[in-house]
């Protein structure tokens, strides 16, 4: 049984509609608050939230220094543990924000994709109809 030859033209995407489409996508992609970029296949993800803490001086062990001198200096990095938790804290939030917000962006570029394929598929469909 011979299958007749169907020349398959791939339908192109009109300039406008490439427009409308990413027009919409951009519009409903939710904004990242890190910055993320891939050079040479290896990404990279800044906070741009989150302030990382300076740590205190350099302690100079001296046993001769006054007892007020050194709690002084254990109040300073308790003071910097504290601050340095609450950076990670903050860095961590927001990592996870922005990676549920680029889940959505990709899941909705996927279904949009598909849902254009299968219009097209649909089309063709329709031209064997005729």
């Amino acid at each position: 049984m011979l299958v007749p030859f169907i020349e398959y033209k791939e339908n192109v995407m009109r300039p406008v509609s490439l427009i409308v489409f990413l027009l919409g996508l951009a519009l409903a992609m939710p904004a990242l608050a890190g910055s993320a970029s891939i050079t040479d296949g290896r990404g990279n993800w800044q906070s741009t939230k989150c302030m990382q803490p300076k740590p205190p001086a350099a302690m100079m062990h001296d046993p001769e220094a006054a007892a007020d001198s050194l709690n002084e200096r254990i109040n300073q990095h308790n003071q910097y543990v504290a601050e340095a938790q609450a950076y990670m804290n903050c860095v961590s939030q927001e990592a996870q924000a922005d990676a549920n917000a680029a889940g959505q962006v990709i899941t909705s570029a996927a279904q949009a994709l598909i849902q254009q394929m299968q219009s097209q598929v649909s089309a063709s469909a329709g031209l064997l109809q005729k």
